[in-house]
C-alpha cells in the first residue's frame, strides 16, 4: 500500500458552492434513479412478453419441447437478472451512500492518513466490481466488447481481474496527483492520461488477437475454394490476407468479431466453432454449422466494422464521455467543503472527487449504457448494410437463421433497446433475406 508521503494530499479549503452545482448533482441522481426503475420495468415487460411467445414456424430443426425448456429457462434467466441487477446497483449505491464516509471516518479515527485512504477505497472499489458489477463503468469506458467477461459464473479470471483494476488505477491513480499539483485545472491531466492509457490497452488487444489468431490461408478446415474467393473480396475492400485470421479456444461459441485502430492496425477473428460447428447444449439434434458462402458473408459484415471505423468511433464515444465526466467531477467536487457530504472538514480534496466519481458512475451507469447500445446498434446496421452492399448474394441470413434455433424467444422491443448491442436476429434474417430475393438471381438446379 502506498504510504502518505508519497500521496500528496491537498487538505480541502471551505469552500461556497454555487447552488447550480447542488441543481446539478440532484439532476444526475434522480436521472440515476429514474433510468434504474426504467431498467427494471423493461426487465418486468420482457418477463411477461416471453411467457406468450409461440414457437416460430420457421425453425425446421426446433420442436415444440425444446423451444418449452428453452422458453422457460429465459424466463428463469430474465427473472434472476431482475434481482442480480436490482442488488447489483443498490449494493453498489450503499458502498458509495453511506459506505465510503462511514470508511473514511473509521480509518482515520484508527490513525491513517488521508493518502492510505484512498488506496484502500481503491482496493474496495475494486473488490466490490469484481463481486457484483458487471455493467457499463466509467472507470474503463474503452474496453473492447469482445474482452468482455463471456462465461458469468467466472469472474475471478485473471484477465477480468486484470481489467477491472486498470480501469480503476488509470482514473483514480492520476487524479490525485494532478490535482495536487494543479487543483481544478489538473482534470487536462487526468483526461489525457485516460486518452493515452485506453488506446494502449487497444493496441496491446489488437496485438494480442494477433498473436492467437492464425490466417485463413494456413487453416486448415476451410476449402481452397473457399480461400480463392475470400481473397478476392478482401483485396476488393484493401483488406490484406493477414488480417483475417481463424482464433481457436476463444470461449464464445461461433461468433467473429473485428478490431481496428487507423487503417494500418486491425484484425478480423473468426472463431473455430464457426467452422467446424457448434451444437447447441440444449438441442443435441442441431449443431449450428455455416455454409462457407454464410461464412465469407459474415467477414463481409466484420469488413463493414473496419471499413466505417467503428471500433475507434466507439472508444472515441467512451473517452469522450468519460473526459465530460471527468471534467464535472474536478469542477464540482474539487470546489466545495468535504462537510457538505457529512465528511471531515479537513479531508483531502482528492478522497471527495473519488467519491463523486464513484456517485457519477452508479447514477449514470444505465443512461450511458442506453446510449452506448443504441450507438453499437447503429453500428451494427450499417456493418449489415455494407455486407449486402458487396457481399449481399452470399446467403449472409444463414448465420441469423441457425443462431435463431439455439435462441428462439425473440425479446419485448424496449429490452432490445435498452439491453441487446445487435439488431434482434430474427430482424437481421429478414432484412437479408428481402435483400437476396429483390437482388440474386436464384441458384439453378443441379
Amino acid at each position: 500500500m502506498l504510504g502518505d508521503s508519497l500521496w500528496m494530499a491537498a487538505a480541502a479549503q471551505p469552500n461556497t458552492w454555487p447552488f447550480q452545482w447542488t441543481l446539478l448533482v440532484l439532476a444526475v441522481c434522480v436521472i440515476g434513479i429514474l433510468s434504474f426503475l426504467a431498467y427494471r420495468w423493461v426487465d418486468l415487460l420482457q418477463l411477461s412478453f416471453t411467457a406468450e411467445q409461440p414457437r416460430p414456424e420457421d425453425l425446421e430443426h426446433l420442436n415444440d419441447e425444446i423451444y418449452e425448456a428453452k422458453k422457460q429457462r429465459k424466463i428463469k434467466r430474465t427473472r434472476g437478472q431482475f434481482f442480480k441487477r436490482s442488488g447489483s446497483w443498490v449494493s453498489q449505491l450503499l458502498y458509495i451512500v453511506p459506505g465510503m464516509a462511514l470508511a473514511v471516518l473509521g480509518l482515520r479515527k484508527a490513525g491513517l492518513g488521508d493518502g492510505t485512504i484512498y488506496t484502500v477505497l481503491m482496493v474496495g472499489t475494486f473488490i466490490v466490481n469484481m463481486l457484483i458489477s458487471k455493467m457499463f463503468s466509467l472507470w474503463n469506458p474503452a474496453r473492447p466488447f469482445i474482452t468482455y467477461n463471456h462465461h458469468h459464473g467466472r469472474t475471478w479470471t485473471t484477465g477480468n481481474m486484470a481489467w477491472h483494476a486498470w480501469g480503476i488505477i488509470t482514473w483514480a491513480v492520476p487524479t490525485y496527483f494532478f490535482y495536487a499539483w494543479f487543483g481544478v485545472s489538473g482534470w487536462q491531466g487526468s483526461v489525457i492520461f485516460m486518452v493515452l492509457s485506453q488506446l494502449g490497452q487497444l493496441i496491446f488487444f489488437i496485438y494480442s488477437i494477433k498473436k492467437k489468431a492464425i490466417p485463413y490461408q494456413q487453416y486448415d478446415g476451410l476449402s481452397a475454394d473457399f480461400k480463392k474467393n475470400l481473397q478476392t473480396y478482401l483485396q476488393s475492400q484493401g483488406i490484406r490476407d493477414d488480417e483475417v485470421g481463424i482464433i481457436q479456444n476463444m470461449g464464445m461459441g461461433p461468433n467473429a468479431f473485428a478490431t481496428s485502430i487507423t487503417g494500418y492496425y486491425r484484425q478480423i477473428v473468426v472463431t473455430e466453432e464457426m467452422i467446424k460447428g457448434f451444437p447447441d447444449p440444449s438441442n443435441p439434434k442441431f449443431v449450428l454449422k455455416l455454409s462457407e458462402d454464410s461464412l465469407e458473408a459474415v467477414i463481409a459484415h466484420e469488413v463493414g466494422h473496419i471499413k466505417n471505423h467503428h471500433v475507434e468511433k466507439s472508444v472515441s464515444l467512451g473517452l469522450f464521455i468519460s473526459a465530460v465526466v471527468t471534467v464535472g467531477v474536478y469542477y464540482i467536487f474539487g470546489k466545495i467543503n468535504p462537510s457538505s457530504f457529512y465528511f471531515p472538514k479537513d479531508m483531502s480534496q482528492q478522497l471527495l472527487l473519488y467519491w463523486g466519481q464513484s456517485l457519477f458512475n452508479v447514477m449514470l451507469v444505465y443512461p450511458l449504457t442506453f446510449i452506448m447500445i443504441g450507438f453499437t446498434r447503429g453500428n451494427e446496421f450499417q456493418a449489415d448494410t455494407h455486407l449486402l452492399e458487396t457481399n449481399g448474394c452470399k446467403k449472409g441470413w444463414e448465420f441469423f437463421h441457425q443462431i435463431r434455433h439455439i435462441a428462439p424467444v425473440p425479446n419485448h422491443p424496449y429490452w432490445d433497446r435498452c439491453n441487446a448491442t445487435h439488431p434482434a436476429p430474427e430482424v437481421r434474417e429478414k432484412r437479408m433475406l428481402d435483400w437476396e430475393r429483390e437482388h440474386c438471381q436464384p441458384t439453378p438446379p443441379a
